[in-house]
């Protein structure tokens, strides 16, 4: 009799050991699957590769020359040296500034061979100076310590 009372406890034991494991993997699947849905739905939250900043802006190597670009709106340049200025607005042509129209702060420096790139703007430093263009409009403006010109 005790030796059919151990087994008959000792296959409850067996089945309440593989009940509790059942019980854990599936509460591990569900887990892992509210998980997965989880990530997915949060996919939508991050920022895509392709977002844009709606400010920047950079200076040349020498620091003479100072561009700030605000989206919508558009990227102008200015020379510290005389004040002279250049903006190209958003889907429009480039304009000249008056001296000293605005004042840009200093910000990142765009290197000597180095492009620029927001939106359809496209930003090109070199040891002439900056120039700048729309892919959309084709328009821009070239900027040096001494000149500035539209096109």
């Amino acid at each position: 009799m005790r030796r059919a009372l151990y087994a008959h406890s000792c296959r409850r034991g067996l089945y309440s050991r593989l009940l509790r494991l059942t019980l854990s993997l599936a509460l591990l699947c569900i887990a892992a699957t509210t998980a997965a849905v989880d990530v997915a739905r949060a996919d939508h939250l991050r920022p895509t590769p392709t977002s844009q900043p709606a400010y920047d802006r950079f200076q040349s190597p020498t620091g003479n020359i100072r561009c700030v670009y605000v989206d919508q709106t558009g990227v102008a340049c200015m020379t510290l040296n005389n004040g002279q200025g250049v903006y190209l607005r958003s889907f429009d042509r480039a304009y000249y500034l008056n001296r000293w129209t605005f004042h840009p702060p200093p910000g990142r420096t765009l290197a000597y061979g180095r492009t620029w790139r927001i939106s359809s703007f496209r930003c090109h430093s070199s040891y002439e100076g900056i120039e700048c263009w729309s892919t959309v409009t084709h328009h821009g403006f070239f900027i040096n310590r001494t000149t500035r010109r539209t096109f």
